[in-house]
């Protein structure tokens, strides 16, 4: 009697990664994942610990095929890397906001590191200290990936994600003022604000942390 295949992680991902485009991430069970692979569901624990983590893998694989922006001038390689996210987030549109839920997928943080090099790199040109670049990337990045995430959620529906237009354009140009800023008056671009802050005892944001 045949062996049935083996099934691998991988597998899984991909069998539920077109069922969360179908149904919605929510709706994604083992079970469903189960059925639609043809296997049992208890045979899926050797390959995910639980929902929690599947939904995890799902998030790093739509973004594993994602490339690092190629060598050029760093204003080149922001933009190739918003529009490579972009691309991703156009093809996964309901699950392209797990990425949110998951910020240590490691394909994530791959091309978040991708964005630091380029804002170092503008950074470094303009004699800026090497203590800016965290919030510097930290704006930069939650533009890029922000704005991303809210387009796949269909806030722009006047065009079709991914191609050329104001909105992306106003985005890149907000990073670049942005990294501008910083380089010519990191003091006032990261100034303290204290109207900006919480109480540590207030119940709403206790559990904040940074």
């Amino acid at each position: 009697m045949p062996h049935p295949p083996r099934t691998d992680r991988r597998q899984v991902l991909a069998g539920a990664l077109p069922m969360a485009e179908e149904v919605g991430p929510g709706a994604v069970t083992l079970r469903a994942v189960a059925v639609e692979l043809d296997v049992s569901p208890s045979s899926l624990y050797h390959h995910v610990d639980d929902r929690a983590d599947l939904l995890a893998g799902m998030a790093d694989q739509l973004l594993e095929d994602v490339p690092d922006p190629p060598p050029a001038p760093w204003p080149d390689r922001l933009r190739d890397l918003f529009l490579a996210l972009r691309y991703a987030a156009h093809e996964h549109p309901r699950t392209f906001p797990l990425v949110l839920d998951h910020p240590h997928s490691r394909h994530l943080e791959r091309l978040r590191l991708s964005g630091m090099e380029a804002v170092a790199e503008a950074l470094s040109a303009a004699g800026a200290a090497r203590e800016h670049l965290a919030p510097c990337e930290a704006v930069v990045w939650t533009l890029l990936l922000g704005t991303v995430v809210r387009e796949s959620l269909g806030q722009f529906r006047h065009h079709r994600p991914g191609g050329p237009d104001a909105v992306a354009a106003a985005v890149l140009a907000a990073a670049a003022h942005h990294i501008a800023w910083v380089a010519a008056d990191p003091a006032a671009a990261h100034r303290r604000d204290p109207g900006t802050e919480w109480a540590d005892d207030d119940p709403a944001t206790a559990e904040v942390r940074w």
